[in-house]
């Protein structure tokens, strides 16, 4: 006759096997979280940003002035060139890197809300300004060359 009501113990090697498999998930946890700063961006890099301006309104040495005035706030310009077309009409942050919190800081700095987002495998740059004829309204005290 089988005995009733009575639980077979578990055997010591399902519980170290357990206890092991508990402390190695763990382990792969912290290790995933300790590596997610590295391969992904950061939250804010507002003012060590690289970034590419771009005229696209056609003013002669907008670009020069846009990129004097990034500088003075911190900024790391790479480059300052034309724009595919002259007629933006509003001045566009793009972010390359997936920083959305740098890109949208430098739309404030420049009064635009026009920040959008073109994320590139390798970017050469963190940022890309393209200067519109709303240029005025951040450019109106930098003095051109």
């Amino acid at each position: 006759m089988a005995r009733r009501g009575r639980k077979k113990k578990p055997e010591r090697a399902s519980v170290a096997y357990t206890v092991s498999t508990i402390i190695l998930l763990a382990g792969i946890a912290f290790l995933a979280v300790g590596l997610h700063g590295l391969h992904w961006p950061g939250t804010s890099r507002e003012g060590t940003s690289t970034v590419l301006v771009l005229n696209g309104c056609g003013v002669e040495g907008v670009g020069r002035r846009a990129a004097r005035f990034l500088r003075e706030r911190g900024y790391d310009v790479v480059d300052f060139r034309n724009a595919d077309r002259f007629s933006y009409d509003r001045t566009i942050v793009v972010d390359r890197t997936g920083d959305m919190e740098s890109a949208a800081a430098l739309g404030l700095e420049l009064g635009t809300s026009s920040v959008i987002q073109q994320i590139q495998e390798t970017p050469l740059e963190d940022l890309v300004i393209v200067i519109g004829d709303d240029y005025e309204r951040f450019l109106q005290d930098v003095e051109g060359d």
